[in-house]
């Protein structure tokens, strides 16, 4: 399981966004935290306002990147993948039923030593099969 975060700066987009990867089944469940107040530093400028913050819970975190930045009024969103370690067996069998598999989810650190000790695959010369001459 994974809990994705992303904030947005109004309720309705908030409340959208949500139901949109529930009802698609991206995941299986998100919360909506009202922030009272942000303060951030965008194109050189320190800017405050509130937002919504979504703790999205799910197991495949592209198909939710690609969900909230195909509808997300920001330019760049914030959207950050947390690694659930532990829980209770209930509530992760729960999200695993209920949201996207996984299938096709490999961890960074096994993809780098996979790739790694797997063998050269150079290209090999064509050879003209032999005939038997007559």
């Amino acid at each position: 399981m994974i809990i994705v975060l992303t904030t947005y700066p109004d309720r309705k987009s908030a409340e959208n966004a949500a139901a949109g990867m529930v009802e698609k089944k991206l995941a299986a469940c998100v919360s909506m935290i009202k922030i009272e107040g942000s303060v951030y530093r965008w194109k050189g400028k320190i800017t405050k306002g509130q937002e919504y913050l979504l703790v999205i819970k799910t197991t495949n975190y592209r198909p939710v990147e690609s969900y909230i930045l195909q509808g997300h009024p920001h330019k760049v969103p914030e959207i950050i993948q947390l690694e659930v370690s532990d829980g209770s067996r209930d509530y992760l069998s729960w999200v695993r039923a209920n949201s996207a598999p996984s299938a096709f989810r490999v961890p960074l650190e096994r993809t780098a030593t996979t790739r790694a000790s797997l063998p050269s695959s150079a290209p090999t010369k064509a050879r003209k099969p032999k005939t038997s001459s007559r």
